[in-house]
């Protein structure tokens, strides 16, 4: 294992995927943990795909955005590339949703909404990002959403990736316009951002097939089960909005990804009027595993998360209900069998005998 990238002390591994090896590193001077990732030995071998690494990384590098994990370096050492990231003290969506299943609809918004601003920044950069999917993007223990691993080290090398001539990607969030041989736009990753939040909510993917042949089949004719027949506590809001990001044109679908942004949060801010939306998204990592309740209750109290607590832990679609909503309907009923008391008493002496 290497043991020095830069200016970056590696610590120990942490992953591995299709781009290759990541571990968890301290950069010295700015003393600051950080990721490295180590592009796989077998692409390195290809000249193409290292020079799309080179150039695509000096390019993302130069994003700054709070939703997405920024690129501090890119290091040439012994005939190896590394990247170094940001390091994200969380889980990514594969590993939550394996844990409990489906998420609660008012966490979906959340995610949506952030992942949905941060794509809506890099494509007015100029730039795809051509890999949404839930392995790629993280959720921090601090509530905080992270889009990381934008496409631009990935190879046929790597069972989960599929490539014909320059298509690179995930075959299963693959729009229809990128399998039949377009090289894709905004739209293509408003797509994959609608097969996201689909698998989010309902806890399965809108296209499967047995094989890539049955799968891109099912992908160009555009036909799934629709949200709310999977998910049915899903609000039909939410469920729209993902829905028109699967449109099988592009014409269709959102017209930005900033505009299905403003439509989530507008829901989120509605549905979680006294609570943050990063303080939900701790709960969900409490709830299921990947955060102390301690980490919880230092942004809520006690009643508030057991309020998430069903939702989150049984993977169920419905939105949970938080105690102040509770005493809200409570104290207008309260309110309305008072009301109705007094009309009783006041209209009783003119009751005919």
């Amino acid at each position: 294992m290497v043991r020095k990238v830069g200016t970056s002390r590696i610590v120990r591994e942490i992953g591995r995927g299709g781009m290759g090896v990541v571990y968890e590193a301290f950069q010295e001077g700015l003393e600051r943990p950080v990721a490295v990732k180590a592009l796989d030995q077998k692409l390195v071998r290809s000249s193409e795909v290292v020079e799309r690494f080179r150039r695509e990384g000096r390019a993302y590098a130069q994003l700054r955005h709070e939703a997405i994990v920024a690129v501090h370096d890119l290091v040439e050492k012994d005939d190896q590339l590394y990247l170094v990231t940001d390091l994200v003290d969380g889980a990514d969506l594969a590993r939550v949703l394996a844990q409990g299943g489906a998420l609660p609809a008012d966490c979906v918004a959340v995610i949506g909404a952030r992942l949905a601003e941060a794509l809506d920044y890099v494509h007015w950069s100029g730039l795809l990002h051509r890999d949404v999917k839930p392995a790629n993007v993280m959720i921090s223990r601090l509530g905080e959403v992270k889009l990381m691993d934008f496409g631009i080290a990935k190879g046929a090398e790597d069972p989960s990736l599929t490539r014909v001539g320059m298509l690179v990607g995930s075959p299963s969030y693959m729009a229809p316009e990128v399998l039949a041989g377009d090289e894709g736009g905004p739209a293509a990753d408003v797509w994959a951002l609608g097969v996201t939040l689909y698998e989010l909510v309902c806890g399965e993917k809108p296209f499967r097939g047995a094989n890539a042949d049955e799968l891109f089949r099912l992908v160009r004719r555009g036909r799934f089960r629709r949200v709310r027949s999977l998910a049915p506590g899903c609000p039909a809001r939410v469920a729209a909005a993902i829905e028109r990001c699967l449109a099988r044109t592009p014409e269709r679908r959102w017209k930005s990804a900033g505009a299905l942004a403003r439509h989530l949060d507008a829901f989120a801010a509605k549905k979680l009027a006294r609570l943050h939306p990063r303080a939900r998204l701790v709960a969900l990592l409490a709830n299921r595993g990947f955060a102390t309740e301690e980490v919880a209750l230092s942004r809520m109290d006690v009643a508030t998360l057991n309020a998430t607590r069903l939702a989150d832990e049984k993977g169920t679609a419905t939105v949970a209900e938080f105690p102040v909503r509770r005493r809200r309907r409570a104290t207008a009923l309260q309110a309305a069998l008072a009301l109705a008391a007094a009309a009783a008493v006041w209209l009783a002496p003119l009751t005919l005998p």
